[in-house]
Formats: structure tokens, C-alpha cells, sequence
């Protein structure tokens, strides 16, 4: 599983009702007294240039003002894992790339929601004004001339867990990532077995397998059979196959990676132990040191400090069976 983190964020909030739910919690109430949530809806790629689908986040959304017209609200979701100190410039780039596509004399609303779901709270910038190179005093005196943005920002490292935005799984996302880096994410969700159930009903089986499978990747203990058997119960056969499926396809990475690198580890002492007792390592010798088997390795660790030459230590037979 490659960017977990990526993965679960943008499967759970591309769901308008589920950002919707969010932005209520994180808005200020004038702003959404005029803003239509319920006329939120994501932007497909089409409508954006090839340079903004490139370098814009994935997630792009659009409100419209109650009052009507023209005037609208662009939300480019970020989120990050740990502290950029470029963000304040970033939330700016994107900004002027969507305003770039504007045909008009008049400029929408853009907002960029930085999710910042890190160990410890966000300690980089969070203006514009922070990144200028100049003295303090100077850009003070400069401040109604020069750009400045500050980040529209979500801690949860800070928030508590009563108090994420978002309902359902828009909630339950949240939870999980806040705690990912404890690494006891199976039984967070466990814990929040009624949460994850009603979101089931909420988003299907496919999201639901999705979190299952995240809360199991993050999880840095041993996973047991028991402790996936109350979530994986609630989704239906054809999910649950998958799940399982998943976890032995993991496990058997899992176990290869193991042995590839006690595989490595014997490698690295064999051939330090040869450096240091004959002080050199033939080409034909570093061949054999990297094609040899697991035995054979074994046996070269056995022989690393008793054999007279580095000729004798490559060249000793197998041990031989018991009789």
C-alpha cells in the first residue's frame, strides 16, 4: 500500500457530502450563512488546464454564494503529514493558478485547507509575511503593499477527539489518521466499531474495506484474526474476500522482505569479516557473496572466523546431514 495517508483522505472527502460535513464544523458561521453547501460539487479534471491538473491537489470543489451570481468558492483540499515551510507559498500558487483560468474582470474565493495530521502540531509558517527575506521592521512598514496570505488550517494533532470536524466517515478518517502514528490503529478502530458501521451504511462496502485495510496497514503490531473479525463481519462476502485476500498478499510481501534482508544483513557481516581478516575481496568472491544461497550464507557465517584463507572459506563443502 503506497501513500496510505493519500489514499484514505481522498477516497473519503471526494465525497461532497462528506466535505461538507467538515467545512460546517470549520467555517466560520457569517461565511456559512452565505455559503450554499449543499450546492457543493466536485470539479472533474476536464475543466481544469493540463498545468492545474498537474500541479494542483486532486481534490477540487466548488459552492455557490447564496445571494447568487457569479461569485463562488474553490477548495483545494492539502494535507500534511509533517510541516512544510513552503505551504503559505504553495496556498498562494494555487490560488493564482486557479485565477489564472478566470475569464472576467472579478476573481473567486479560493481556499486552501491544509489537514495537518502529524505527530507533533504544525510548527512552519502559517503566513505568507513569515517567508519574506527582509527585517521584521520592514515588513511591518510594507505591509499594505505586499501579498499575504494566512492558512486555513486543521491540526488534528491538537484537536481532540471529540472535537474532529466531519461526521461519519468523514470523522472516522480523521480519527484514524490523528492517531496513525501510534501504530495501534486496528484497535482505534475496534473501538469505534458503531462509527464505522454507520459509515458502512453511509459510503458502501467498497470505503469501508478501504479503512479497513488502512487501519490494518498502519497498525505496527502483529495483526490477529480476532482483531479484524468484528469489522471484517460487517461487510458483505465479495469485500471481505478482498480484504483477505489483501492481508495474505501483505503477509507474504512482509515475510519476503524479512528474509531478504536477513539476506543482506549475512551478506554485510560475511564480507566485513573477510575485509578484516585478508583485507580484500575478489571480484569472484563478491559474486558468490551476493548469488549464494540462504544456506550457504549460513555456513560462510559459521566458517567467517575459523578458515585459514578467503579461498578456504568460499570454497568449504556443505555441512553434511546428520546421519
Amino acid at each position: 500500500m503506497t501513500q496510505p495517508h493519500d489514499a484514505l483522505f481522498k477516497l473519503t472527502f471526494s465525497e461532497p457530502a462528506e466535505l461538507a460535513a467538515m467545512l460546517r464544523d470549520l467555517l466560520p458561521p457569517p461565511v456559512l450563512a452565505l455559503l450554499d453547501l449543499d450546492g457543493l460539487v466536485a470539479l472533474p479534471p476536464e475543466q481544469h488546464s493540463a498545468e492545474l491538473r498537474a500541479r494542483t491537489p486532486d481534490l477540487h470543489f466548488q459552492a455557490p454564494w447564496r445571494p447568487g451570481g457569479y461569485a463562488h468558492l474553490t477548495i483545494l483540499i492539502e494535507h500534511q503529514s509533517s510541516p512544510d515551510p513552503q505551504m503559505p507559498y504553495r496556498a498562494l500558487r494555487a490560488a493564482m493558478r486557479v485565477w489564472e483560468q478566470v475569464e472576467g474582470p472579478r476573481l473567486p474565493v479560493v481556499l486552501t485547507l491544509v489537514v495537518a495530521h502529524g505527530e507533533r502540531p504544525w510548527t512552519a509558517p502559517r503566513r505568507l509575511s513569515e517567508l519574506y527575506d527582509a527585517p521584521p521592521e520592514a515588513i511591518a512598514g510594507l505591509k499594505p503593499y505586499l501579498p499575504e496570505l494566512e492558512l486555513w488550517f486543521e491540526d488534528l494533532s491538537v484537536t481532540p477527539d471529540d472535537q474532529l470536524p466531519g461526521q461519519g466517515g468523514g470523522r472516522l478518517a480523521l480519527l484514524l489518521m490523528r492517531h496513525a502514528h501510534e501504530g495501534r490503529t486496528l484497535p482505534l478502530l475496534n473501538q469505534h466499531l458503531p462509527l464505522y458501521e454507520r459509515a458502512l451504511r453511509e459510503r458502501g462496502d467498497h470505503w469501508a474495506a478501504a479503512v479497513l485495510k488502512y487501519a490494518i496497514y498502519l497498525n505496527q503490531s502483529r495483526v490477529s484474526p480476532a482483531e479484524t473479525e468484528r469489522a471484517m463481519a460487517l461487510l458483505h462476502p465479495p469485500e471481505r474476500e478482498q480484504v483477505m485476500s489483501w492481508m495474505q498478499r501483505e503477509r507474504e510481501e512482509g515475510r519476503q522482505e524479512e528474509r531478504s534482508r536477513s539476506l543482506l544483513m549475512m551478506q554485510k557481516v560475511i564480507r566485513r569479516g573477510v575485509l578484516h581478516r585478508f583485507g580484500t575481496l575478489r571480484p569472484e568472491h563478491e559474486r558468490a557473496l551476493s548469488e549464494a544461497s540462504p544456506a550457504r550464507l549460513e555456513r560462510w557465517m559459521d566458517l567467517i572466523f575459523t578458515a585459514p584463507t578467503a579461498e578456504a572459506l568460499f570454497n568449504a563443502p556443505p555441512e553434511r546431514a546428520a546421519p
